[in-house]
């Protein structure tokens, strides 16, 4: 029985991390179950950016601060989870898509030692419902375009995709059962690449380490993109932490010295700290810490990177921080899904 208890665990898994999905976060102000101007535009613009509208699974999950009785929590979080349904439903996303859940009410984050500040920061993150939208896995073997959203398509996709999304929509909706591959035309004429190094595509960020990061090995060079877009992510490679703990090594702390330098001096580049880990129980939605007691690992980890940058001087507005546990595993070797990410969130424009 535990042998075939195993083996569903692993076909679950396996069958989820073949699925397309992308995440929003809508935040919500204090007792309030409607959101403001600002994130309704936010939400607009990630909506709009979406390909496969009609063909997406959608979940909502709905979060609350720490403050409040749990049923008025439970309540509020529910209004909030169908204020964004409703808001879907109003952009011809169809009902039967989507599905709602209170996924919690936020003490776990509340349980670090935080001064006031951190405090409230870490209460408006948790005032919020996230959005995933799914291609599901069968629909997903059936199309060429493995992606999800307009930024991410190629020179060539982007000028597919108009006539293919409708295509494969049609398609998919005639018939739901059928397994065909649905092809892109063979109209585009493929683009020739040729790889141009610009000496000044890179932004120069002196270190002020000691001893200093070699500038010739830059270990986040993509930090320094004057290209870089919302929406990128940057990988924190060989920042490591402790087995099964939220303690960042010493080793790796010159590598978050030379992030924090770059971050301080790009005042232009909002984020979130995404917090992933690999190989739990999948009744679980995170790992087991060995710090806090508690399976939060991802969400720690994240947060241990945040408190870090902050004391390192970078402003905590233009940071959000959040663990997914192991909700977005890479596909590869189970070592490359224990991670810790930037999340571009926004781009300022440059200053007059």
């Amino acid at each position: 029985m535990k042998r075939l208890l195993y083996i569903c665990a692993f076909l679950t898994a396996f069958c989820a991390s073949s699925q397309i999905t992308v995440t929003h976060s809508v935040y919500f102000d204090v007792d309030k179950d409607q959101f403001s101007f600002s994130e309704g535009k936010q939400l607009t613009s990630f909506f709009d950016d979406l390909i496969y509208k009609p063909i997406l699974t959608v979940k909502i999950l709905g979060y609350c601060d720490d403050r409040g009785s749990y049923e008025y929590n439970l309540d509020l979080s529910n209004r909030r989870v169908e204020t964004v349904s409703k808001w879907l439903e109003n952009h011809d996303i169809e009902l039967e898509n989507i599905s709602k859940k209170v996924e919690g009410l936020g003490e776990v984050a509340l349980e670090e030692e935080l001064d006031q500040e951190e405090t409230e920061e870490i209460r408006a993150q948790n005032r919020r419902v996230d959005v995933e939208f799914s291609l599901s896995a069968d629909k997903t073997k059936r199309v060429a375009i493995k992606k999800l959203r307009k930024q991410e398509l190629t020179i060539e996709e982007a000028k597919e995709i108009p006539i293919y999304e409708k295509k494969v929509v049609a398609a998919i909706l005639e018939n739901p059962s059928s397994t065909e591959v649905i092809k892109t035309s063979n109209t585009t004429e493929p683009e020739v690449s040729v790889e141009v190094v610009e000496e000044d595509e890179f932004l120069d960020i002196p270190t002020k380490l000691d001893p200093p990061i070699d500038n010739t090995k830059e270990p986040f060079k993509s930090l320094l993109s004057k290209k870089l877009k919302k929406g990128q992510v940057i990988r924190l490679e060989n920042i490591l932490f402790y087995k099964g703990r939220s303690t960042i090594l010493e080793e790796s702390q010159p590598l978050l010295d030379r992030v924090a330098e770059i971050l301080i001096a790009r005042e232009d580049i909002h984020f979130e700290i995404h917090g992933h880990v690999c190989c739990i129980n999948p009744a679980y939605p995170d790992a087991y810490n060995r710090d806090t007691k508690k399976s939060n690992l991802s969400h720690a980890r994240a947060l241990a990177i945040y408190k870090i940058l902050r004391s390192r001087g970078v402003k905590h507005t233009r940071m959000r921080f959040k663990g997914y546990g192991r909700t977005r595993p890479l596909g590869g070797i189970d070592k490359l899904d224990r991670r810790v990410e930037l999340y571009i969130t926004k781009i300022d424009p440059p200053k007059n």
